[in-house]
């Protein structure tokens, strides 16, 4: 019998935040067996799978090493024909040079069922986010979108899309431009050049619809300047005509008398109201203003710990190369065990999966008494109904196990639920007290080499490069050694606890590496967040060492 295939979805994520992905396309993202997806889509939303989802990194920046398409398409096809359900996640929309069409062809052809979801393009959402419509009754009755990056024939070299820019520069309304920092220059020149007046309002918006937006206002003829003297970089979306001039954020932007939008007035209005660099309404003005920090560790730690940077004004570097991958073996069974106890987050999802995978009934926990290692274990027991009975007032392993060795009797079953390479600091102390225990292994811990890759050449730019796990220094350490690369003297590096500080302290030994290391007086992210914070502002983190 044939086995039946799995489901493709197209789904867009939309621009920037992650809270821009419609219902449904969440709703497929919790569900899937696997997720291919982009660079430009927000990494919060790999929060949202299944603990055993499969993902794969697909996507890429302007010029940077990705899965050819031809790749893509046959991974799409084959894990479909596994029977699993597929999500391709793209940023924006996957209809706008998001090449969903070519995909959606390969499947249709393979006679795999897809279907694609929309999602807010950037190509609107990014201006919009900035204060400009891209259309507006009184000065723009119409939108062109053009990608501004195209292969050559030859299909190596990037370079300025071939198009008529004599049309181009003709056409009436707005035009909005993606994938086209890298030839913000020559774009701009040959519009003039083509008739295009260069007194033409223009924006630049970067990192559009995050709290990380940055924008300039311009000329078309002085962009270009305007972005390299702001620093701006890709991902950005540009904005050619009237309604750049437009700041519809709330904030009142006068306009000529009259506040009339009238063709022979708008050429009067003075540069001042558009040449100007503007800053989401959204961007938080915190404690890290300014800084850029670079927050290693498994996707699911990341992006919890990058949200919390954020609010405080940090310029997150996303270097998350780890990934949680469930062991295949099947829970012991539960009976006789009197406490359960876990190290992480990522150990409650893999545990609750593994219970609804096996199709383990809940009511055979009853009894049980649990035990967690920190607050954000307690919080994600606390998302499954269940509340612990013991956490140790010293967030880590030793101090769990000397806290579970005094808090049970001699006849207690502990059943441990975490990776299968943990601190022997837990077992250790239970060993001691001569209690019983299972260590069982839910899920191990995998380094993505390309992710690595990126992570070592992101953390070059970074003011603080934080880990959370003794595992994280040592894989990250070791993509350092592959690249032969060395970390500048300005980053400065922070752990969440004792024992991750411990192992940096090792590596340096090891490679005669100087430079202190900081460390969180609480062992949790928001002990780390205020350990860098203090460093950050002039004051002595109390965790700190030389």
């Amino acid at each position: 019998m044939e086995k039946k295939k799995g489901n493709v979805y197209l789904v867009g994520a939309g621009c920037g935040g992650a809270d821009l992905i419609t219902v449904k396309g969440l709703a497929l993202l919790r569900r899937c067996d696997v997720v291919l997806y982009d660079s430009l889509a927000a990494k919060e939303l790999l929060d949202q799978v299944p603990p055993a989802c499969e993902k794969i990194n697909v996507g890429k920046r302007y010029a940077g090493k990705a899965m050819p398409q031809e790749e893509i398409n046959r991974l799409l096809v084959e894990k479909a024909n596994e029977g699993k359900d597929v999500v391709r996640l793209k940023g924006g929309d996957p209809y706008v040079f998001g090449r969903g069409g070519e995909e959606m062809l390969v499947l249709q052809e393979e006679g795999i069922p897809c279907e694609e979801i929309p999602g807010i393009t950037s190509a609107i959402a990014a201006p919009a986010s900035a204060g400009i419509p891209v259309t507006h009754r009184q000065c723009s009755r119409m939108v062109t979108i053009l990608t501004a990056s195209s292969i050559s024939g030859q299909g190596k070299q990037e370079s300025l899309t071939p198009v008529d820019y004599k049309a181009l520069a003709a056409l009436q309304g707005t035009l909005v431009v993606l994938m086209g920092m890298h030839h913000l220059r020559d774009l701009a020149g040959r519009l003039i050049d083509a008739g295009k007046n260069g007194d033409t309002p223009a924006a630049v918006i970067m990192d559009g619809a995050t709290d990380r937006q940055r924008s300039v206002r311009a000329t078309l003829a002085t962009l270009a300047d305007a972005v390299e003297k702001a620093g701006l970089k890709p991902p950005a979306v540009i904005v050619i005509g009237e309604v750049a001039a437009l700041c519809l954020t709330g904030t009142f932007m006068p306009g000529p008398p009259g506040n009339t939008m009238h063709e022979s007035s708008r050429a009067e209005w003075p540069s001042r109201l558009w040449k100007r660099s503007f800053h989401s309404s959204g961007e938080t003005q915190g404690s890290l203003s300014g800084l850029r920090i670079a927050v290693t560790g498994t996707e699911g730690f990341s992006s919890r710990l990058a949200e919390k940077l954020e609010k405080q004004g940090a310029q997150v570097i996303d270097c998350s190369f780890l990934r949680a991958v469930p062991t295949r073996e099947s829970l012991p069974e539960l009976k006789g065990y009197s406490w359960l106890c876990f190290t992480s987050p990522n150990g409650v999802d893999h545990f609750f999966h593994k219970m609804r995978e096996e199709k383990r009934d809940l009511r055979t926990l009853m009894g049980m008494r649990m035990a967690v290692i920190g607050p954000g274990t307690k919080s994600r027991l606390a998302d499954y109904g269940f509340y612990a009975d013991l956490m140790p007032l010293v967030y880590d392993a030793d101090h769990l196990g000397m806290e579970l060795a005094e808090s049970t009797e001699k006849t207690d079953n502990i059943l441990l639920c975490r990776a299968k390479k943990g601190s022997p600091s837990l077992p250790g102390r239970l060993e001691q007290a001569g209690i019983s225990y299972t260590d069982f292994p839910l899920y191990e811990l995998e380094a993505d080499r390309e992710k690595r890759r990126e992570a070592v050449t992101n953390a070059m730019e970074a003011d603080y490069l934080l880990f959370g796990s003794a595992s994280g220094v040592d894989t990250f350490w070791e993509g350092l050694l592959e690249e032969k690369a060395e970390l500048p003297a300005h980053v400065r590096l922070a752990c969440i606890g004792e024992q991750c500080a411990g192992k940096l302290r090792e590596v340096q030994k090891r490679n005669s590496l100087s430079g202190d290391i900081l460390v969180a007086e609480e062992f949790t992210t928001e002990g780390l967040i205020r350990c860098v914070a203090d460093r950050a502002n002039g004051h002595q983190c109390s965790g700190s060492e030389a």
